[in-house]
């Protein structure tokens, strides 16, 4: 998480580049620390850098937290697989929003889209490749371990039967994501 924090900070800073949208769940649990039950929740500002086009309120970096599934409690990646729709129609939502606010800010006149969609662990790409297609953007993705090599690992130890690995990890679902994304 860190290092995905630290992406959007350093990227919204470079040239170019007016704002940058870390997508993430929305978590309203209890026993969860109250920030992530904020919507949205500012990284670093670009406000007022020196540079050649002058940055608006919009401009900067932030995670912004989107509903879906369960609201009250902490869910494993690998139970996220039959939410990533809702995640999607809701960051799809925020993106059409932003875009207008963003080009009404700029004096466009028109929406300014992302130029680029990024997902992150299988999940997230999935969602990307989603986003992707809907707002016929280019996408990148990061899947760190894939499923694969992961399945194959566990299937190596003999501790587990494929069944079982993927009743544990959703290690299909995960396969398929990451082959799509």
């Amino acid at each position: 998480v860190k290092y995905v924090v630290e992406l959007a900070k350093a990227l919204s800073s470079s040239p170019g580049v007016y704002r940058v949208d870390l997508l993430t769940r929305q978590i309203l649990a209890p026993n969860f620390d109250r920030s992530y039950g904020e919507p949205a929740e500012l990284l670093v500002s670009t406000s007022g850098k020196n540079s050649k086009q002058e940055k608006g309120e919009n401009s900067g970096a932030y995670i912004i937290r989107i509903p879906f599934g369960p609201k009250d409690k902490y869910l494993a990646k690998e139970h996220l697989w039959p939410f990533i729709q809702e995640f999607v129609d809701g960051a799809l939502s925020h993106i059409v929003r932003m875009s207008k606010a963003i080009g009404e800010e700029t004096g466009r006149g028109h929406p300014v889209w992302p130029s680029v969609i990024h997902g992150h662990y299988a999940s997230a790409g999935i969602a990307a490749a989603l986003l992707s297609g809907a707002l016929n953007l280019p996408m990148a993705f990061t899947g760190h371990f894939l499923g694969k090599d992961k399945l194959e690992g566990l299937l190596k130890q003999g501790r587990q039967t494929r069944e079982q690995i993927n009743m544990t990890y959703k290690i299909m679902c995960r396969i398929e994501a990451e082959e799509q994304s």
